[in-house]
């Protein structure tokens, strides 16, 4: 009891609390809850992940790194790169030829998300156990900038039945249904991108339940908000209505490490 009370008198972090052993060694309190040998563990100082993101508009790839301020707290920068998908995208095909590719009628554009960002981390509930979960927070702002990929189709000439076929990029005022055999290959067009800055902020959970001290797996679930300087036109404005501001549900599972410099 008392040292409890000398502990919460002077602020110590969890990680500092001393404990008394079994056998009467002096230990921290993560080696006494993990059963350690009584030797003092050393603060973490750094911390690196990545992973999968998915989100309620596409899905790609994410990578943090971190630095602990404290036993409380982590500041962290980062980058994702995503596929952002239109909400009323829907692909269809050639009713006549069952072998084009599909792809997405009045779609001008493609669009993908890179985001450079840094923010920071609190933690809320400590692991007591192994087999626990320790809970933080998480919020990250930043740049984003929107890499428009122009769309090419697979346009049959002069009629169906085609008598030849050519790759072309997408104009909604030249193709038609009736003459686009599908979409092109993915590689078409990346030498004419577009990019669209803007602005990138987010909130979420963090849940990581790694059961190793310096290997991690996390979950995070939270909301991202990513507004642009101009209208990205992934659709053809005769088509469907493009906005600047996208709002989004996200999760991410990472993979990582954390270390003492």
């Amino acid at each position: 009891m008392l040292w409890s009370c000398l502990i919460l008198m002077g602020g110590l972090p969890i990680d500092h609390i001393w404990s008394q052993g079994t056998e009467g060694a002096v230990a921290t309190g993560d080696a006494a809850v993990y059963g350690a040998d009584g030797s003092v563990v050393i603060p973490l100082t750094d911390e690196l992940q990545c992973g999968l993101m998915i989100y309620t508009q596409g899905g790609g790839l994410t990578l943090r790194r971190g630095v602990y301020r404290n036993a409380f707290k982590i500041r962290w920068w980062g980058a994702d790169l995503l596929l952002y998908k239109h909400p009323k995208e829907e692909r269809i095909t050639n009713p006549v030829y069952e072998d084009g590719r599909p792809y997405v009628y009045g779609k001008i554009n493609a669009m993908y998300l890179f985001r450079v960002w840094k923010g920071g981390q609190k933690l809320h509930g400590e692991k007591l156990r192994k087999d626990a979960v320790r809970l933080s927070s998480l919020w990250r702002y930043g740049v984003t900038l929107g890499l428009l990929k122009p769309v090419y189709m697979e346009i049959g000439y002069p009629d169906i039945p085609y008598e030849y076929i050519a790759t072309e990029r997408y104009d909604p005022t030249d193709h038609f249904s009736s003459n686009i055999f599908g979409q092109a290959q993915w590689m078409y067009g990346l030498d004419e991108l577009t990019v669209v800055p803007g602005l990138h902020a987010s909130y979420a959970l963090d849940f990581e339940y790694g059961t190793e001290r310096h290997v991690q797996r996390t979950l995070t679930a939270g909301v991202a908000v990513d507004a642009f300087l101009v209208q990205p036109e992934i659709f053809a404005t005769s088509f469907e209505q493009n906005s600047r501001a996208f709002v989004t549900l996200f999760a991410t599972f990472e993979l990582g490490s954390n270390w003492t410099r």
